[in-house]
This record gives structure tokens, C-alpha cells and sequence, in this order.
């Protein structure tokens, strides 16, 4: 799959870089293999991912692990999609989907910001993603026991709500997207990911608020309404219990200079 990469940073540790993809691919691509460790991150939409015999939707709520010991297969990426990828050294000694919290996505923002205004010397680049990275790797450990088996209908659900967080839908629209009883599937998608649906739509939503204050979105009414809120108020109030300041408060910071 063709794809455009612009680099954030890149040391002997790791590189971290920006990738977006040419176009759409409705099938299941070649086998590939990574050239080193990798992490993938996307940015926004999703896609599906092969690994071994296991397979499941890579949203932005969610980190890909890669080796150059597991050939991987991807499906229905979506033209212009983006994706944070971070190339490691070291091995993880982790393959497959875990859970990407929403503190570290403003961390890794916060410092894109950093890095490209060159308030943020190399070594704290390093030093600031090589903590990231653990503690990343230990919530993959503790989720790993969930990912033994992929529930198809989970995946479906996944699949639907990252295409679109905006939509307002119904745990009914969801089990019928995902054919899926409505009450079981409520209680497999938590079991499986540690959150509610309406958790997991949340966190997709302040992913993309994140990703458009990062870029300097002033009109904040326009965001909330984007983002699927009926009014500014309820967006903030959401943002802020998610975050612990305002949109515009979070703004400022991602702007701001990291100090050494």
C-alpha cells in the first residue's frame, strides 16, 4: 500500500513519524512485514488488521504492535487515512491490539507541538518517549488476557462507531450494525475492552478534539457540533472530565513550550 511519511523525530532509540495513506483498499492486502519494531497509532477512521490466525479493527483508540517476526494483513483502510508511526530498536516483546489511553494521546500531541516549534531538546524527546512507550507496553500486558479471542460482533461494533463517533446511535443501531443482540453485546464489548460502548464512542470523539485543537481549531461551537455534542457547553463538560481543563485551556498547552 502506497503511502506518504513525514518525519516528527528520528534518533538511534527510535523515530517517530507521520504516515498517510494514498488510497482506499477494500480487500485484504499482501502479507507484509514490518522492516523493524514498530508501533502504529492511527489518527483517525479504522481498518482491519491480520495477524496469525486473529483478526480486528485498528481505530484510534487502540496502538499496533508490529515484528519483523509476524507478517500482518490490513482491510478497508480508508484514502487519507492517518496514522502515528513510531519505529523501535528494541523488542517490545509484544504483537497485536491494545488499548491506548486518551492522557497518553495528548501527551504524544503535546509534544508533535513541542518538538516541531524546537522547544524540546532530543534527549527529553527520547527520554519522554521512551516512558511513553512502557507504560504503553504495560497496559498491554494487562490487557493481553482480552485479546485472545477477537469477538466478531465486538469488532463489527468497533468498526461502526470509529466510521462515524458523530453519530448520535443507539445501542440498538449499534447491535444491528454489529448483528448482534443488543444486551449482549453490550456486556461482550465491555468484557472484552474494559469500556462501555458509549465509553469507547467518547474516546474516539475526544481523539479527534484532540487531533483538531492540536491544528489550531479556533471555532469551538463548529468543533462540538463536528464532533456529534448538541451544544458547546456539553462538549466542554464532556472535554473536561476527560482531560481536567477546557478545549481552549488544552489548546494553549498544546501550543505552549516544553521546558528541559
Amino acid at each position: 500500500m502506497a503511502y506518504a511519511r513525514r518525519t516528527v523525530f528520528d534518533s538511534p532509540l527510535l523515530g517517530w513519524h507521520q504516515v498517510q495513506l494514498d488510497g482506499a483498499h477494500p480487500a485484504w492486502s499482501d502479507d507484509y512485514r514490518v522492516a523493524g519494531f514498530s508501533l502504529l497509532l492511527p489518527v483517525d477512521l479504522s481498518f482491519e488488521c491480520r495477524i496469525g490466525d486473529g483478526a480486528f479493527v485498528c481505530d484510534p483508540a487502540s496502538a499496533l504492535w508490529l515484528s519483523p517476526d509476524h507478517g500482518y494483513r490490513l482491510r478497508r483502510p480508508w484514502a487519507r487515512q492517518r496514522s502515528t508511526l513510531l519505529t523501535l530498536v528494541e523488542d517490545p516483546g509484544f504483537v497485536g491490539r491494545s488499548p491506548l489511553p486518551l492522557g497518553l494521546q495528548a501527551d504524544l500531541g503535546r509534544w508533535a507541538c513541542a518538538v516541531a516549534a524546537r522547544t524540546m531538546e532530543a534527549l527529553h524527546v527520547e527520554e519522554g518517549l521512551a516512558r511513553w512507550i512502557d507504560t504503553l507496553r504495560s497496559i498491554a500486558d494487562d490487557g493481553a488476557q482480552h485479546q485472545q479471542r477477537f469477538h466478531r460482533a465486538v469488532e463489527r461494533a468497533r468498526e461502526h462507531i470509529a466510521a462515524d463517533p458523530s453519530r448520535g446511535d443507539t445501542l440498538t443501531d449499534i447491535a444491528r450494525a454489529a448483528s448482534c443482540s443488543a444486551f449482549h453485546l453490550a456486556r461482550r464489548f465491555r468484557q472484552q475492552t474494559g469500556q462501555s460502548l458509549h465509553g469507547f464512542r467518547t474516546q474516539l470523539r475526544m481523539t479527534a478534539a484532540l487531533d483538531r485543537l492540536r491544528q489550531g481549531e479556533q471555532d469551538l461551537s463548529a468543533l462540538a457540533a463536528d464532533l456529534g455534542y448538541a451544544s458547546h457547553s456539553h462538549f466542554t463538560g464532556v472535554f473536561r472530565r476527560n482531560f481536567g481543563r477546557t478545549p481552549g485551556q488544552l489548546r494553549t498547552n498544546l501550543a505552549a513550550p516544553v521546558h528541559t
